[in-house]
């Protein structure tokens, strides 16, 4: 193995005339060659832990990660010290962060006195209260104007809409239902309400919980769902007499029926 850079700074271990080794420091400035007949003698040994950007990194420092590692605290603000000292900021340089405290909204993070820059979300989103709980370890990536969190946030349960509620924590179905519709009509509304038609199982989920939900008239009539039927052209109806109760519509040639939606938390 060759290499070209120059002025490179190696410890030399030599015999002296008393029997030991001394150790020198030598600059090499020319291509260093590294071809000894066992593997153990193609061996650059003896590098301290890195201090300083300058610095070769050793196995130990890479396995500890130390040199882009910190731990933060702060609400609002997080102010990193790394060991060695972090470079001027390149876009690329990333850093894991373990955070001590739940952020309050949006944060600003600080590299060894570089900054402050904000963490983003989804390329230009700020933070929200709660995204980086207290104790949680996250990644961030700096894009060249603000940082970027790439891991480590918590899931988010977004709030029912308005004539919603919350059948549990994967999704919300609307309370009442809406007049006869023709299917593609009906899908074009839910979409229209950020949300979808129910799948049957979202349905009948809620059907046997209707009293706790306050949901109204689940029993009574066909309602449309979003799963397919095995039949062309054919979608599943629900809840004529009972939750238990489904059948085959012809999504194009059947008579309009009621429908509700759901939308995903």
């Amino acid at each position: 193995m060759s290499t070209n850079a120059a002025n490179i700074i190696f410890f030399l271990s030599v015999l002296t005339g008393l029997g030991g080794t001394a150790t020198a420091q030598i600059i090499v400035d020319r291509p260093i060659d590294l071809n000894g007949s066992t593997e153990s003698d193609r061996q650059v040994l003896g590098l301290s832990d890195a201090t300083t950007p300058a610095n070769a990194l050793n196995a130990r420092t890479f396995q500890a990660g130390q040199y882009r590692y910190a731990e933060v605290s702060g609400t609002a603000s997080w102010n990193a010290v790394l060991t060695p000292t972090a470079d001027p900021l390149q876009a690329g340089a990333t850093f894991v962060l373990l955070c001590q405290d739940s952020n309050a909204g949006p944060v600003a993070l600080t590299i060894d006195g570089q900054g402050p820059y904000p963490v983003h979300v989804d390329g230009v989103k700020p933070l929200v209260s709660g995204d980086v709980p207290a104790g949680t370890i996250v990644t961030t990536v700096f894009d060249g104007t603000a940082f970027q969190l790439t891991s480590g946030r918590a899931p988010i349960i977004r709030d029912c809409p308005s004539g919603f509620v919350a059948v549990n924590d994967r999704y919300c179905i609307e309370v009442a239902q809406h007049d006869t519709m023709a299917y593609d009509s009906a899908a074009v509304l839910c979409g229209s309400l950020n949300g979808r038609l129910c799948t049957w199982g979202e349905w009948y989920a809620a059907c046997y919980n209707a009293t706790n939900l306050g949901l109204t008239n689940m029993v009574g009539d066909y309602e449309w769902t979003k799963n397919a039927a095995n039949a062309n052209n054919s979608v599943r109806v629900v809840g004529r007499f009972s939750c238990n109760t489904g059948a085959l519509g012809d999504a194009w040639a059947s008579p309009a029926r009621s429908f509700r939606c759901c939308s995903r938390r």
